[in-house]
């Protein structure tokens, strides 16, 4: 089938409740419990673990657990043996065991975990480990329309009940019949360098990790294109100006807190201006050198979990790491320490 095939026939599942209804049965699924996604264990790269209805099924009808259309995303079309069957994101609830019981919760999903062939993890770490961007937009997919389809119940215009297609790609209102999507917002985030090239502003967030630096991003307002926004959130974020933005190309989905679409971009600045930083955002802001940001780039694949975060409060200030590789921040950030970044045509706001 081919790609348009394949978007043809997405398109007609989202809108086709009945047709969506009779395809569940022989569909593939991957799994969310107690909102942690189920992914490979004891394999180099982080991936999704699919199941086949039935197989899912019965696994999670062992642990008393249930699954069905209310609690379910369409997420892809996959190949089957003869056509094409739809990809699905499911998300339970499990209940907790009483309170004399020998058997915690966290070790229920372990022991489910394994039955399934994987184990669960945090939904922000899955997004952040994963190698393959399809895995890491599929897991934006499902945390979104799963959040979104339990948030949307009634009309913002009247206040009806909505009903929700079974893809969860949009609900209509049984009184005034508007038709409501799945919202996102758009991002900025940009990487600020200095006129040689050779330097790069980092931030840290205020409660972010310890030794985590990243590039400067924020919600474009209503009226802003996608430069103007990165320009004011540099303004407000770290208190300089920039000479030039210039879009990188690269956009990530993002599910965290809620929806997002982050869009790279990359800003010119000035070393000799003062940086103020907005202390409701971040704890700091600081020129790197390459050769710095470089070495924080290896400790961070050399340690993809960050499982050696820094402790003591100086230390959580010092550049260690990075955002892990599944983050749109790393790949700006290693794109331009490996000389990738071409800002020579960058133009003027």
């Amino acid at each position: 089938m081919s790609f348009v095939e394949k978007v043809r026939l997405l398109d007609y599942w989202k809108i086709q409740d009945a047709a969506l209804q009779t395809e569940f049965p022989r569909s593939r699924l991957v799994l969310m419990v107690d909102k942690r996604l189920l992914v490979t264990k004891d394999t180099p790269e982080v991936k999704l673990v699919e199941h086949s209805y039935d197989h899912l099924k019965q696994l999670l009808g062992e642990y008393g657990l249930q699954f069905d259309l209310s609690t379910s995303c369409l997420l892809d079309a996959l190949p089957g043996d003869n056509d094409m069957i739809p990809l699905f994101g499911t998300s339970v609830e499990a209940a907790d065991p009483p309170e004399d019981s020998p058997i915690s919760k966290k070790d229920v999903l372990r022991q489910l975990g394994n039955s399934l062939g994987g184990r669960f993890t945090d939904i922000r770490m899955a997004m952040l480990t994963m190698q393959e961007e399809r895995q890491r937009n599929l897991l934006a997919k499902f945390q979104t329309l799963t959040k979104w389809s339990a948030t949307y119940r009634r009309c913002p215009k009247c206040a009806a009940a909505l009903k929700m297609r079974i893809s969860k790609s949009g609900a209509e209102c049984v009184t005034c019949q508007k038709v409501y999507y799945p919202t996102f917002s758009p991002v900025s985030i940009t990487l600020i360098i200095d006129p040689t090239h050779e330097n790069a502003l980092l931030v840290r967030h205020r409660g972010s990790a310890g030794g985590v630096f990243t590039a400067v991003a924020g919600f474009a307002h209503s009226g802003e294109s996608m430069a103007e926004c990165a320009r004011r959130e540099i303004a407000e974020e770290v208190g300089i100006e920039v000479e030039s933005i210039q879009s990188l190309d690269m956009s990530q989905p993002w599910p965290m807190p809620d929806s997002s679409l982050m869009i790279a971009h990359v800003a010119v600045a000035k070393m000799d201006q003062k940086i103020s930083v907005c202390p409701d955002e971040l704890e700091t802001a600081q020129w790197f050198s390459r050769n710095q940001v470089r070495q924080a780039l290896e400790t961070t694949l050399s340690d993809p979990f960050l499982k050696n975060l820094p402790k003591t409060l100086d230390d959580r200030q010092t550049l260690t790491y990075i955002p892990p590789a599944g983050a749109i921040a790393h790949q700006m950030i290693r794109k331009w320490v490996d000389g990738k970044i071409d800002v020579l045509h960058s133009s003027r706001i």
